[in-house]
């Protein structure tokens, strides 16, 4: 199965190559969640619901946080170390 990812071109970053890939992350989904917040305040105004945006805007973060504590307790042996 390696082989055949090998093929494909898929491989191991390096140090270099995980740090931008890292800020990249962060930069995109920092603009969607802006975006999706700015959709959710306009559809506020104009409609006065809170629709799809703000849900997944919301679950975004759901999401974010919760991976985060699950990695760090794993990461750090089940202690809290923050």
């Amino acid at each position: 199965m390696i082989k055949f990812f090998n093929r494909l071109g898929f491989r191991r970053m390096d140090e270099m190559e995980m740090e931008i890939s890292l800020k990249s992350l962060r930069w995109s989904s920092l603009f969607s969640g802006c975006a999706l917040f700015a959709l959710s305040v306009y559809e506020k105004v104009t409609t006065g619901e809170l629709g799809w945006a703000f849900l997944i805007f919301i679950l975004q973060y759901l999401v974010f946080w919760g991976a985060h504590h699950v990695l760090t307790r794993k990461m750090s042996g089940g202690k809290v170390e923050e």
